[in-house]
């Protein structure tokens, strides 16, 4: 399970965590299968929950 941080004030520019791209804005995810937050851009954030919506794969 995937969870994200909805406190405005700790987005913050610098690398995305899953991209490494830098970017203005990244918001703090959490996993709770690996335990650590991490702070990624709206793209992986969007792929995050893309990953979490089909865990068993697209056609499973």
């Amino acid at each position: 399970m995937i969870s994200v941080s909805s406190d405005i004030h700790t987005t913050t520019a610098g690398c995305c965590a899953d991209c490494g791209k830098i970017v203005v804005r990244r918001t703090p995810l959490f996993d709770e299968q690996a335990k650590v937050t991490r702070e990624v851009c709206i793209r992986c954030l969007v792929f995050a929950y893309q990953r979490r919506q089909f865990e068993s794969g697209c056609c499973g």
